[in-house]
């Protein structure tokens, strides 16, 4: 974003309050200083040397979850999520960045040990880590292998019984998209050619991610770092050769008629931010007889898990807080099971309803469908 764009959106959103309702942070919150208005106000202030990056101004731009719903919901789709991210750029120039986030982003790149780590002790074929020139590469992401286990477990079974060849990292660079989301640009840059260097080795020919965060720092973070994906590998997300695999007759899915009422939420960096909605519902139909059911806020417009920029690790209080009020608008709907297609969602919503008491179940597509193999 260059200086002059960030000039051009600051006038153009300091004095307009049409997409206050859209920011999941300030409908969890309830704080001016959340809408995206407030916070093209403080970075009008901090440009004009009337501000600067204090703790509380730094607090605020830090609770951003970078879902980019404002950018939607806005007639001119202004960048003020971008506004968001360069202002996180500019704490970290100035050594102004709180000890929460940078504990969150060492704990981001410890995760990468971690779910390394925690393959050993999943139930899926130890033959696939590591394995060299599968046809798929598949990505789960960090919190599919520390949080939701049951998640890369479903996805791994969903292979087996599709009789594909595919393997996974043994170690996988996975912070990419929440390191630039947080404004740290070198180290994002640093984490994407380690994913790449790491792809490459295995030499796949199709890479497979079952993490929607993953789907966007590859599509979306690695042309914006200068770090180019292979050519001749083929990207796709795991709902996109879900139905590759259904409707090529390779995976056989039982149709289970659902006996209470289900729901899709679109992840952010899925639906929103790469365009993949209605690969999911299909896929949904196919198992469960119907499609499922459409949240008020879908599709494009569907509301944040509360997982995006890692504010599950820096703003825990906030993250819950934006899944909740998820969760009880998809139980305002009707829903009684909530299925998703990203692993953070999965974890975000997971641990909201438990903390809230919230009567919904939370599964992931792969282990809704894995229950009909």
């Amino acid at each position: 974003m260059s200086t002059e764009q960030i000039k051009e959106t600051i006038q153009s959103c300091k004095h307009c309050f049409m997409c206050r309702h859209a920011c999941p942070t300030f409908l969890a919150t309830k704080l001016d200083s959340h809408t995206p208005r407030g916070y093209a106000l403080l970075r009008a202030e901090i440009e004009a040397g009337k501000l600067s990056w204090t703790e509380s101004v730094v607090d605020r731009f830090y609770q951003c979850s970078q879902c980019g719903l404002c950018r939607e919901d806005c007639e001119y789709h202004w960048q003020e999520d971008e506004l968001v991210r360069t202002a996180r750029e500019e704490i970290i120039k100035a050594d102004a960045v709180p000890d929460r986030v940078k504990k969150a982003v060492q704990e981001l790149f410890s995760r990468d040990d971690t779910g390394a780590k925690n393959l050993s002790k999943l139930s899926i074929q130890k033959d696939v880590i590591g394995k060299e020139n599968p046809e798929i590469l598949f990505l789960s992401g960090a919190t599919a292998r520390i949080e939701t286990p049951e998640v890369l477990e479903s996805a791994a079974a969903l292979m087996h019984a599709a009789g594909s060849d595919w393997g996974l990292l043994e170690r996988e660079p996975s912070a990419v998209a929440a390191l630039f989301e947080l404004g740290y640009v070198e180290q994002a840059k640093k984490e994407a050619k380690n994913l790449v260097e790491a792809i490459t080795k295995l030499s796949p020919k199709r890479v497979v991610t079952g993490c929607a965060h993953q789907y966007r720092a590859i599509t979306g973070y690695l042309p914006r770092l200068d770090v180019p994906m292979p050519e001749n590998i083929e990207l796709f997300h795991f709902t996109e050769y879900l139905e590759h695999l259904i409707t090529s007759g390779n995976l056989k899915v039982k149709k289970v008629d659902d006996s209470s009422p289900v729901g899709y939420h679109d992840p952010c960096h899925l639906g929103r931010n790469s365009g993949i909605l209605d690969a999911p519902r299909r896929i949904i139909k196919a198992a469960g007889g119907v499609p499922p059911v459409e949240l008020f806020h879908s599709r494009e417009a569907a509301e944040c898990c509360g997982a995006g920029a890692g504010m599950f690790l820096t703003d825990p209080e906030i993250s819950e807080l934006v899944a909740a009020d998820r969760l009880s608008g998809a139980i305002t709907d009707g829903v009684e099971t909530l299925i998703t297609a990203c692993p953070n969602c999965t974890a975000s919503f997971r641990r909201a309803a438990t903390a809230r008491g919230l009567s919904i179940t939370i599964m992931d597509i792969g282990e809704y469908l894995a229950r009909r193999i």
